[in-house]
């Protein structure tokens, strides 16, 4: 029986098909995988760990080296164990730019007399790789990677420390790296506020009360030439709990000759304060779902409703009890291989619940 012959003419390496109001394959695993690093509560001293470090990535497979650069927030259980959220950027290769974030569990030993740790973490990598092709076409992949850290960490008597990391990345559909690191950290401790409202006496105060905050920002496409546009829109938080947040944020992504997006996302929160509870950490992953209106050749307008994916990075800094300012990192991880990071700052009111 003969094959059909491929079309003369056929251009096979446009754009994959969309699939309107499919769910991305990679959101269950990671919302389930969301609450580790807060699951049980920190130890009162040296508990809670952010760095930045900055390097070098190395393709196993082909031998390329590009720039590397990692940004982790540790959380201290017991002496010698910890867990940690960490966003990993392995740089650009020839045919690939990966970063993505890792969820991490640790067994630490600590050296003269606590000055030194070594530590050994393994974990999940969640990673979106832009994959770029010779003739300069492009597919955004999501996929799931074990990764083994080894980190060497020495303290100083001030908060702050420096660190030295190495971490292997292992996909069974992607390209193994290796990242090496080095930077520094700075040791965060929070302080309670004082028990008010609901529940006085009986609960920790939640991180976030009610938050209204509307935002402006920048729009960029996770493809060859990263195209950039205007990214808007307004943030509803509420507190669940200490360490848990809502939140209902209205997107706009406009980028001119490529897409306007428009759309609802809502997102759960893992959020800490530091620093007498005028600094704010937070991760968040949800659902954004839009009507996406895409230029055609004839300058109409292909209008249709879709879902995607929304991991967040956020931090906040409060000027006063109702008043602060915040900064959100958005990835969207959409069907049809056009990702996009919308960097966003505001400027908000809170009140508490």
């Amino acid at each position: 029986m003969r094959r059909p012959r491929k079309p003369v003419g056929v251009d096979t390496t446009a754009r994959p098909p969309t699939h309107p109001g499919r769910l991305p394959r990679a959101l269950g695993p990671l919302l389930a995988i969301l609450f580790v690093a807060f699951l049980l509560p920190p130890l009162p001293s040296h508990a809670n760990e952010l760095s930045v470090l900055a390097g070098a990535t190395e393709s196993i497979d082909t031998g390329e080296r590009s720039y590397a650069w990692e940004a982790t927030f540790r959380r201290d259980f017991l002496r010698h164990l910890a867990a940690s959220l960490s966003w990993i950027n392995e740089g650009h290769l020839e045919e690939h730019k990966r970063d993505g974030f890792a969820v991490q569990g640790w067994g630490r030993v600590p050296l003269l007399d606590n000055r030194l740790s070594i530590g050994v973490g393994a974990g999940i990598y969640h990673y979106f790789d832009t994959k770029i092709s010779p003739a300069g076409n492009h597919e955004n992949v999501h996929g799931w990677a074990p990764v083994y850290s080894l980190a060497v960490t020495y303290y100083t008597e001030k908060p702050w420390f420096a660190q030295v990391a190495v971490n292997h990345i292992h996909p069974e559909s992607d390209i193994n790296s290796n990242t090496y690191l080095i930077g520094v950290g700075y040791r965060l401790r929070g302080k309670a506020a004082s028990p008010s409202g609901p529940g006085k006496g009986d609960r920790p105060a939640k991180t976030s009360g009610y938050e209204v905050m509307p935002f402006l920002g920048q729009v960029v496409v996770n493809r060859p030439g990263n195209d950039s546009g205007i990214g808007s829109g307004i943030e509803f938080r509420m507190g669940i709990d200490e360490h848990l947040d809502w939140t209902a944020t209205w997107l706009n992504e406009d980028v001119a000759g490529t897409f306007h997006r428009a759309g609802l996302g809502t997102q759960i929160w893992l959020v800490d304060a530091f620093l007498d509870r005028r600094v704010t950490l937070g991760f968040g992953a949800g659902l954004y779902s839009f009507v996406d209106r895409e230029p055609l050749p004839d300058t109409a307008e292909n209008e249709r409703l879709d879902i995607a994916g929304l991991v967040t990075v956020t931090t906040s800094y409060r000027f006063s009890d109702r008043w602060f300012t915040r900064f959100n990192w958005n990835r969207v991880m959409s069907n049809d291989s056009r990702d996009t990071d919308i960097f966003l700052l505001g400027l908000g009111y809170r009140w508490e619940q």
